[in-house]
């Protein structure tokens, strides 16, 4: 898990490389980055099934093997349009098989009395792996050479490990080894409402404004970073992503159902706060913000994925969690449709303070609905 999420951003912060390199306009830089979960959303809905028919590591090491492919299509790509978003379309449907499959498989492999501690375990590997990625790539970018090829060498090299790790994890849980495969929302009877109404705009709230700090933010206040842009980038990104371990002690202190609207006051905030940095060209304010946005993020997975796990039995818990991380990753386009609608600078305050009062209207709706999801 950890080595293909490294791979999902290693490009995040090459964008501003990519931007200058083939002359891409703001709106295709974001583009490049929306890309990712066009790719995944098939793959999800297909591979929670698929795991659940034909066991998870027959999907998750041909998925690792795909993933360190996809750094070389990037890497040989540098200078195609096409390439790169080939790239990153390959990356999006990688993702998408590999973390639904490991995310189901992380809840029956790993045993513990805190019935939160697999969701828990599983969002911080991810958002290792996110954060890591674009950290490690804005420092190389920044001051190391061959800056459009290093940095995915060492994704290759991660999943080297990856694939000797798998070799020690035990196939486990209710396995369904007969049946057609299908592509499957996953939401058995009963449960259609409560996803609709709960985990629905739960999953929003991981990417939707996550994606905001990592691909959004950057680009606009690029010329206001002069000089460390890239690194700037990539902190941002570790920054959002770390901000995931604090957010893990508030689900444990709250609960999932009162930690599910305080997922989207963060994401207001954070959102807020991104505005005021693009408004004033202060771009420290991108920081502060990026923790709010991180936290909002990590509260979301982890309430999230309890969610689909007190909702589902093991049988379709693959099938389910392909369904959540379909919202979740859908979110991610934010970037792209914001660079879409928005043309001007006035044009951008407008439309992420809509997001943000968007964000306030979805925490009082949680606030009523969350409590019909009941922990066990």
């Amino acid at each position: 898990m950890f080595s293909v999420a490294f791979g999902t951003n290693v490009s995040t912060p090459l964008l501003l490389l990519y931007q200058d390199r083939l002359d891409l306009s703001t709106f295709t830089t974001t583009a490049l980055f929306a890309v990712y979960p066009v790719g995944l959303l098939p793959a999800l809905l297909w591979s929670g099934p698929a795991s659940d028919v034909l066991g998870r590591r027959r999907l998750i090491v041909p998925g690792i093997v795909a993933s360190a492919l996809a750094s070389v299509v990037m890497i040989l790509g540098r200078d195609s349009v096409a390439a790169l978003f080939a790239g990153r379309f390959l990356l999006g449907a990688i993702s998408g098989v590999v973390f639904v499959a490991a995310s189901a498989w992380m809840q029956e492999i790993e045993p513990s009395r805190d019935p939160l501690w697999p969701s828990r375990l599983t969002s911080m590997v991810l958002y290792g792996g996110f954060g890591g990625g674009p950290f490690v790539t804005g420092v190389l970018a920044q001051w190391a050479p061959w800056p459009l090829t290093l940095p995915y060498l060492v994704h290759i090299a991660l999943v080297g490990v990856g694939l000797s790790a798998m070799t020690r994890v035990p196939e486990a849980g209710i396995v369904r080894r007969t049946g057609r495969i299908r592509p499957d929302l996953g939401l058995p009877p009963g449960t259609r409402r409560p996803f609709f109404e709960v985990v629905a705009p739960t999953a929003l709230a991981v990417f939707g404004f996550a994606s905001l700090s990592l691909a959004l933010f950057p680009v606009l206040l690029r010329p206001a970073m002069h000089g460390i842009a890239l690194f700037v980038t990539g902190a941002n990104a570790l920054l959002t992503a770390g901000a995931i371990f604090g957010a893990q002690r508030v689900v444990v202190r709250i609960g999932v159902v009162r930690a599910a609207p305080v997922a989207l006051s963060f994401g207001a905030a954070g959102c807020a706060l991104g505005v005021l940095a693009f408004a004033t060209d202060w771009w420290p304010i991108v920081f502060p913000a990026a923790i709010a946005l991180g936290a909002s993020s990590g509260l979301a997975v982890t309430t999230g994925l309890r969610f689909v796990d007190i909702l589902t039995a093991p049988q379709t818990r693959g099938a389910m969690t392909g369904a959540f991380y379909a919202v979740a990753y859908a979110a991610m386009t934010a970037p792209a449709l914001v660079t879409s609608i928005a043309r001007t600078r006035t044009g951008y305050i407008v439309v992420l303070s809509t997001m943000s009062v968007f964000a306030v209207a979805a925490t009082a709706w949680l606030r009523r609905r969350a409590p019909q999801i009941v922990e066990p």
